[in-house]
C-alpha cells in the first residue's frame, strides 16, 4: 500500500507543474456534502499513507476571502484519535483532483471533523509577491525604563511565548504539531502551556530516499536547530519544482517568513483525548519558509534560510567547567526574543534540573554587526531566578530586534550563566554619611549596612569624592543597587533616545545587582532635548529652547552630576538618600598676610 501511496504522490508531483500548465484541480463550487475522498499525510515513517475523508460541508466565508471545507476523517486509526497535530497541510483530493489541505479541527472533537483549506485558495500563494515583515512586536514589548528595571513579571515570558501559536478560525485547534528536543522538563512545560500539546523531537540524518518533500510528506520548521531543537511539523500540500505549499493556515501571520524548512520522519501517533499528536524526527535543512499567509505558508528548496548563532554555556559555580550548547536560532525579529529566552531556560534546565530557590550571574554578549558589541550583565536571585533572567533577556534582545530606530543585524549572541545554590542579595538597610556638611572636592564617608541572606548584618565603608564644580546648597546622594539606581537615573534624566547609538550607550551603561552604584543630584532645572540631557540651564537658555522649536524637549527637576559605582562579591538590594549642605571655602587677606577662613 505505501508502495502505491508513493507512486500517486509521485505521479501528482510529475503533473505539477504550475509554469506550464495548471493541473486540474477540483473547484470548491462543486462541493458538496457526502462527496468522498482521500488524503495523504506521514503516520509512521516517511512515506505518505491514504486516509478517507467525507464532505459534511462548506463553511462559507468565516474570514475575509476565506471559505473552509468541513469533512469526516477516517483510516489510519483516525476514528480513535481524532484529527492528529502534524496533519496541518494534509493535501485532500476529490475524483483524483487536489481539492485543499487538512487546516484545524477542534479540541476534545469525539470525532475526527476537520477543516480544509481550498486548495486554489492555496496555491495562489506560489505566484504571490513575498511582502516586507510588518514590524509585529511582542505582545506587550519592553522599552529602556522596564530593562532598566530589570523585573517585567513571571507572566511576561509566557505572554512572548503564545505569538508563537498560530490562531485559524475561532476556538479551533491549529493541525500543527510542535516538537522540542534537548528541553528538561520545566521547559516543556513552560512551552506546552503557551503553544498546546509538545511532543519530543529526535534529530539528525533523515533517509531522503523515502523522505523526499512530495505531497503528504512530514515537513517542520525549524525554529531552533542544534544541541536543542524546537520545530512546528506539518505536511507538504502542493509542489512546483522547487516551490512548495505546506500547512492550509498561517504559522505566526508575518507575511515575509524565513525559517530553516526541514524534512521529518514520524515515529509513531500518540492518540490523546485534548489533541492528538505525531512524534517525530526533525532531519536538517533543506530549504526555507519564505512566505507566512492565512492560507498557508510557501517553502523553497535549496535556499538557505538566514539564522542567528547561539552559544550558552553554564557552569555551577564560578571557576567550575561550563557545559556548552550550540544552537542556530531563525532570524526573525518579532520572535527571535522569545527564541533566545526559551533557549537560555531549556539549557539551564538541561543542565542542572530543579534548584528551588537560587542565584543566577549572566553575561550576555551581542555582536550587532555594523553596530558593534554590546555586553550586558545581570544577577539574579531567589525562587523563579531563572526565569527572571530569561525575561530580562528576552526584554533585551526585544529592544534590540524591535526598536524603532534602527534596523538591526544580531549577528550573534553568546551566554554564560553561573547558578550559585542559594540565594546571595544583600538587603541594604540603612546609609548615612560621616559628616554632613562638606566642601567641593572634599571626600565624604559613606557607612553602609548591609542584611545578609539568612541573617547577620555586615557594615560597608565607601568614600565618595564630592564634585569640585558644586555651588552652595543642598547636594543628595542616592546610594544603592545598580537597577534601582539605574532605574532612579532614567526618572531623573528621562532619557528618550533619538538615535539606536544613543540607546546602545544607555544599555552599555546599565549596571548589575552586584554593582553598588552612587548617583550625585543637585536640584537645577534643565532639559532633555534629542536623546541628551542639559542639567542646570540658565533661566535664559532655558526660555531660548522653550521659545524656538524643540517640541521634544521636557523639563528637568533634578540635575544628575555624579557617577560611580564599585562592583561587590554578592548582589544587594535597596536604595537610600543621603542628604549633604555644600559650603564653599573662601580666602581672605589681612595685612598683606593671607589666611583661610571656612564659613
Amino acid at each position: 500500500m505505501r508502495r502505491l501511496v508513493c507512486t500517486l504522490a509521485a505521479s501528482f508531483l510529475a503533473t505539477a507543474s504550475w509554469a506550464a500548465e495548471e493541473p486540474a484541480v477540483y473547484p470548491l463550487s462543486e462541493v458538496e456534502p457526502g462527496l468522498t475522498g482521500y488524503g495523504l499525510s506521514v503516520f509512521s515513517g516517511a512515506e505518505p499513507e491514504r486516509f478517507e475523508v467525507e464532505v459534511i460541508g462548506v463553511w462559507r466565508n468565516v474570514q475575509p476571502g476565506m471559505s473552509y471545507i468541513l469533512a469526516r476523517l477516517s483510516g489510519q486509526g483516525l476514528e480513535n484519535s481524532g484529527v492528529v497535530a502534524g496533519m496541518s497541510g494534509s493535501p485532500v483530493f476529490f475524483e483524483g483532483r487536489p481539492a485543499g489541505a487538512v487546516a484545524f479541527s477542534w479540541a476534545f472533537a469525539k470525532e475526527a471533523i476537520a477543516g480544509i483549506t481550498p486548495i486554489g485558495t492555496m496555491r495562489r500563494l506560489l505566484t504571490m509577491e513575498t511582502p516586507a515583515a510588518p514590524p509585529l512586536a511582542a505582545a506587550r514589548p519592553a522599552g529602556l525604563e522596564a530593562i532598566a528595571r530589570a523585573d517585567l513579571g513571571a507572566d511576561w515570558l509566557g505572554e512572548q511565548l503564545r505569538v508563537l501559536a498560530p490562531s485559524v478560525v475561532g476556538e479551533t485547534t491549529a493541525g500543527l504539531g510542535w516538537v522540542a528536543g534537548g528541553f528538561g522538563e520545566r521547559t516543556r512545560r513552560l512551552l506546552a502551556s503557551s503553544l498546546g500539546d509538545l511532543a519530543a523531537a529526535g534529530s539528525g540524518s533523515v533517509d531522503r530516499r523515502t523522505a523526499e518533500l512530495v505531497p503528504g510528506a512530514a515537513v517542520a520548521a525549524v525554529l531552533v536547530e542544534g544541541d536543542l531543537t524546537l520545530a512546528a511539523t506539518g505536511t507538504v500540500t502542493d509542489r512546483d519544482g522547487d516551490a512548495l505549499l505546506a500547512f492550509g493556515h498561517p504559522m505566526f501571520g508575518l507575511g515575509a517568513l524565513d525559517v530553516p524548512m526541514a524534512g521529518a520522519e514520524v515515529v509513531t501517533v500518540v492518540a490523546n483525548q485534548l489533541n492528538s499528536f505525531k512524534v517525530a524526527n526533525v532531519g536538517p535543512a533543506e530549504g526555507a519558509f519564505v512566505l507566512d499567509h492565512a492560507a498557508g505558508i510557501r517553502g523553497l528548496v535549496g535556499r538557505e534560510a538566514s539564522t542567528i548563532p547561539l552559544s550558552v554555556a553554564v557552569a555551577g559555580k564560578a571557576g567550575d567547567r561550563a557545559q556548552h550548547y550550540d544552537v542556530r536560532i531563525a532570524d526573525l525579529p518579532a520572535i527571535t526574543p522569545s527564541l533566545v529566552a526559551v533557549t537560555m531556560l531549556g539549557a539551564l534546565d538541561a543542565t542542572t534540573g530543579a534548584v528551588g530557590r537560587e542565584g543566577i550571574d549572566l553575561v550576555a554578549r551581542f555582536d550587532l554587526g555594523s553596530h558593534g558589541h554590546l555586553e550586558l550583565d545581570q544577577s539574579f536571585d531567589g525562587a523563579g531566578a531563572e526565569v527572571s533572567a530569561a525575561i530580562h533577556l528576552l526584554a533585551v534582545t526585544g529592544y534590540l530586534l524591535q526598536n524603532p530606530l534602527a534596523e538591526i543585524e544580531m549577528a550573534g549572541l553568546e551566554l554564560e550563566l553561573t547558578r550559585h545554590v542559594e540565594p546571595r542579595t544583600r538587603q541594604l538597610i540603612g546609609a548615612h554619611a560621616a559628616r554632613s556638611v562638606v566642601a567641593p572636592g572634599e571626600e565624604v564617608v559613606l557607612h553602609l549596612d548591609f542584611l545578609e541572606y539568612r541573617g547577620g548584618r555586615r557594615r560597608l565603608v565607601y568614600p565618595v569624592e564630592v564634585p569640585r564644580s558644586l555651588p552652595e546648597g543642598r547636594y543628595s546622594l542616592l546610594v544603592g543597587d545598580g537597577v534601582s539606581l539605574d532605574a532612579a537615573r532614567l526618572a531623573i534624566e528621562r532619557l528618550a533616545p533619538v538615535t539606536f547609538a544613543q540607546a546602545l550607550e544607555f544599555l552599555d551603561s546599565l549596571h548589575s545587582r552586584r554593582d553598588l552604584v552612587v548617583l550625585g543630584v543637585v536640584p537645577g532645572p534643565g532639559l532633555a532635548v534629542a536623546g541628551e540631557t542639559l542639567p542646570r540651564l540658565p533661566g535664559s537658555v532655558r526660555s531660548l529652547w522653550g521659545a524656538g522649536a524643540a517640541g521634544g524637549a521636557q523639563p528637568l527637576e533634578l540635575a544628575l552630576v555624579d557617577r560611580r559605582s564599585r562592583r561587590l562579591e554578592l548582589p544587594i538590594a535597596g536604595a537610600f538618600r543621603v542628604d549633604l549642605e555644600i559650603e564653599r571655602k573662601t580666602l581672605r587677606g589681612s595685612s598683606g598676610a593671607r589666611g583661610e577662613e571656612q564659613r
